[in-house]
């Protein structure tokens, strides 16, 4: 999907071809399909299909393309810290955006939803959903095509904000939505600076993993329950401290080590095997 780079109007396109693959698939629930794999793989496959059709329509074209994957470890020399800094950061992330996502209280008609989606009964079809295809097929969208895509035309904050309002969209309600805002941002910074689509894979994974580790530690929780629910006061407050001292550290590490004239170069338009470019220049503004 390398030649496909959509800009503002093609991104909203992926967007609506996503609710129409939702309400398609919402079907095969209706019908008696309960393998909510299934489901999400079948509504996912209609945005990354359209995607790599086109795609390969530009590449028989001879337009430019720029690599979903090309990672640039900077100045560690090897992506593992990178992996490990962003990985580590992501509870703490999470948890410092509770106080604004608990302001979104889900509905109890959306509440009871949730919980018949999040079946934990079904641990390995949760799983396969939540923790591998999720990660993989909405950073694949979200970062590999629709940041990618507006990185090789756009400045890097409106690329990475534009696309993180659009992982916010798929989510559907308010609460996750927020949560999805702020991730979403994080991870298409990183993305920015490492051009690394596993590591933001193995960003998502690990929030997804550990919203599941949490759903199955405290079962009696609300699919809406926060950190503060499980951590009484004043420890709450000392981990939103601490939570914001790690972010603020992995934030400092990976914006030290990366110089933003590589970052943005990474996502320059390259020629096709016919030397014919869109003519897009990369800009060169750091976020």
């Amino acid at each position: 999907m390398k030649h496909y780079l959509p800009g503002w109007a093609q991104s909203l396109v992926l967007v609506v071809i996503f609710f129409a693959g939702s309400l398609v698939t919402s079907v095969l629930y209706l019908l008696g399909v309960k393998s909510n794999s299934l489901i999400y793989a079948v509504t996912m496959v209609f945005p990354l299909l359209f995607a790599y059709i086109a795609s390969q329509r530009n590449r028989k074209m001879g337009l430019g393309y720029v690599p979903l994957n090309d990672p640039q470890s900077g100045k560690f020399k090897s992506m593992v810290p990178v992996f490990a800094i962003a990985i580590l950061a992501t509870p703490f992330l999470g948890a410092l955006l509770e106080p604004i996502t608990s302001q979104f209280k889900m509905s109890d008609t959306l509440r009871a939803a949730f919980e018949k989606m999040f079946d934990t009964s079904h641990p390995v079809d949760l799983f396969i959903s939540v923790s591998i295809l999720a990660p993989l097929c909405e950073e694949l969208l979200c970062r590999g095509i629709i940041c990618r895509g507006m990185l090789s035309r756009n400045k890097p904050w409106v690329a990475i904000l534009f696309s993180a309002f659009i992982f916010a969209l798929l989510h559907g309600n308010l609460q996750q939505g927020f949560a999805a805002l702020g991730l979403g941002a994080f991870m298409g910074w990183i993305y920015y600076k490492t051009h690394s689509l596993w590591c933001t894979i193995a960003i998502h994974f690990t929030n997804n993993t550990l919203s599941q580790v949490m759903m199955y530690s405290f079962p009696d929780l609300n699919m809406d329950a926060t950190y503060a629910d499980v951590i009484p006061q004043p420890w709450y407050g000392i981990f939103l401290v601490v939570s914001a001292v790690i972010v603020a550290a992995a934030i400092y590490l990976i914006q030290t080590n990366y110089n933003n004239e590589q970052s943005t170069l990474s996502f320059a338009v390259r020629p096709s095997a016919g030397g014919e470019t869109l003519g897009r220049e990369c800009p060169s503004e750091e976020v």
